[in-house]
């Protein structure tokens, strides 16, 4: 059994190591390799869009620059969702305005396993809308030239209670404004748009009312695709703390709306006491307890809904987006780890790892079967 158990490992390395090294020539379609090689196929989508690979970088500060997007399609990421904007009216009234906020502390922490956790301050891209579309135009033509999906991630003003109207000029230029930009890269098809319900709205006091929050996921969808019919939306869930049942509502609520699909779902916003030297301060969190809730929503959404999921959340290695992809995500959107690594590192060990590497998992299963 152990010899047979060693012949398996072996094998299994020869193949990783033969395949890295074509991957590092230079050779960025490790889809194409893993097809022609071994009949593997890895491809994913996000809705409309083909991605190389399930592992998308998720919308934060790695996303916020055009060297940063090469950098991403050159280490072979399956694609982007660029940084969230604060989305502006024609004259550039911003009513979120406030989610433009510099940070002024960024620490790391660990979870239980080990896993390095990004503590910060900040908020959405700093950018007015018209220097974020400056960018974003130049970014859609690299994604183009690259064959490298990117998706816009946006918000605009949401009403505190059931009763105040919403400041719908907001949300119509700012989505006119997005799909010109990314028209380059789409073409006829419709553009992906992520609305990031951020954790920071319950730091701004904004996510406090059940009624007022199952009335963005239900309203936007809506009211954007009345500006755009070549859309298609995708609320990030929040993740609060009114229980796994009021989670489903949202992604309920969403579908209700007419959402293309949804993230689940993004960081808690909490009190966070330091265990090494008692300090406390608010921030968003996430590592393994956002990874086991974020799989329990996912499984959950899956028994009631019929509706898309892009999984994100306490990603730290190619087994945790296999388990995302197990339960029905379409694809998987990592951040912290790649900021702790790196692009490149980062993806390798995603991909290759010898024990845990995507990649590596599924030639496991092939070699045993």
């Amino acid at each position: 059994m152990f010899r047979y158990q060693g012949m398996i490992m072996s094998k299994l390395q020869i193949i990783l190591e033969h395949i890295k090294k074509e991957f590092k020539k230079g050779n960025l379609n490790l889809g194409k390799i893993l097809r022609s090689d071994f009949g593997i196929d890895i491809s994913a989508s996000y809705l409309n869009l083909n991605l190389r690979n399930p592992i998308l970088i998720a919308p934060g500060p790695l996303s916020q620059t055009i060297s940063q997007i090469k950098r991403a399609a050159k280490s072979g990421y399956g694609g982007m969702v660029l940084k969230s904007v604060v989305g502006e009216d024609k004259d550039g009234n911003a009513s979120m305005k406030a989610l433009r906020k510099r940070s002024t502390f960024a620490r790391w922490v660990y979870d239980d396993e080990g896993n390095p956790i990004f503590h910060w301050n900040g908020g959405l891209d700093l950018r007015s809308l018209e220097d974020y579309l400056s960018f974003a135009r130049k970014a859609f033509k690299i994604g183009k030239k690259e064959n490298f999906p990117l998706i816009e991630s946006f918000l605009c003003h949401l009403p505190k209670d059931v009763n105040e109207e919403w400041r719908i000029e907001e949300w119509e230029y700012t989505t006119k404004k997005l799909v010109e930009a990314a028209h380059v890269l789409y073409g006829d098809s419709p553009v992906i748009l992520e609305i990031d319900f951020c954790p920071f709205l319950k730091r701004e006091k904004l996510a406090v009312e059940k009624a007022a929050v199952l009335r963005w996921y239900r309203e936007i969808p809506r009211l954007i695709k009345e500006v755009s019919s070549n859309v298609h939306i995708v609320p990030k869930l929040l993740n609060l703390d009114f229980g796994l049942d009021f989670q489903i509502e949202m992604a309920k609520a969403a579908k209700e709306g007419n959402a293309d699909g949804v993230v689940i779902a993004n960081r808690f916003f909490r009190r966070y006491v330091s265990k090494d030297t008692g300090e406390a301060y608010f921030t968003a969190h996430g590592g393994r307890e956002l990874r086991v809730l974020n799989q329990k929503q996912i499984q959950e959404v899956r028994k009631i809904l019929d509706i898309p999921i892009s999984a994100t959340g306490g990603t730290y290695s190619g087994r945790h987006v296999a388990e995302y992809l197990k339960i029905g995500a379409q694809n998987v959107q990592v951040l912290t780890y790649v900021m702790k690594k790196g692009f490149e590192r980062a993806f390798e060990d995603l991909m290759f790892n010898t024990k845990d590497g995507f990649v590596t998992l599924i030639l496991k299963e092939k070699i045993n079967n």
